[in-house]
């Protein structure tokens, strides 16, 4: 087990452009990523090509796969997959108004359609994973943008529904562990 007194920082990356939802033939997990969407993959690689990453953990979903495998092929890093970094699950059935019931959700943490996870659940669970990787390494995980937007919510409050709508895609959020507490890194935002 690490030191959990040791800084360690994490990388949450938001997964690039995948084709949309519905196209014929994809679900949420075979979503795979756009022509684009490979291009900013690359880039990605490239733009952290200094960045020491000892680890690369990824959402069960293609598109984040996709997103991380040119930086882990760079480091000859495994992608270890964790069910827990998929997005969050608003509702199982389709819902008219999605974005209405997202931003209720921002604004009422415990509020989830029947079968839904509320926010406060999906931010309960991707701290977990973040515990989870701080117990064993120092850098890498790719998921999905209202995932990240929950976990960086937990350390900085203002991140609301505007923030999670705003993040492009592909995007790096830097958060830092320093004596067993998470933080946000904003000026370390790429």
């Amino acid at each position: 087990m690490q030191d959990p007194n040791r800084s360690l920082t994490v990388l949450l990356i938001r997964h690039a452009e995948s084709v949309a939802p519905g196209i014929s033939g994809f679900d949420e997990y075979t979503r795979p990523l756009t022509a684009k969407g490979f291009r900013d993959a690359l880039q990605l690689r490239d733009s952290l090509a200094s960045t020491l990453i000892d680890a690369a953990y990824s959402s069960p979903y293609l598109r984040a796969r996709q997103t991380i495998e040119p930086i882990a092929q760079a480091r000859g890093l495994t992608i270890e997959i964790v069910g827990d970094l998929r997005e969050r699950l608003l509702s199982p059935a389709d819902l008219p108004n999605l974005r209405t019931h997202l931003k209720r959700s921002w604004n009422d943490f415990d509020y989830a359609p029947p079968g839904g996870e509320s926010s406060r659940d999906a931010q309960a669970r991707v701290l977990r994973v973040l515990d989870m990787v701080a117990s064993r390494h120092s850098e890498g995980t790719v998921s999905h943008g209202n995932l990240i937007a929950l976990a960086l919510h937990a350390f900085m409050p203002n991140v609301d529904y505007a923030f999670w709508e705003s993040i492009p895609m592909p995007a790096v959020f830097t958060l830092i562990r320093d004596g067993g507490r998470w933080r946000s890194a904003v000026d370390g935002e790429r």
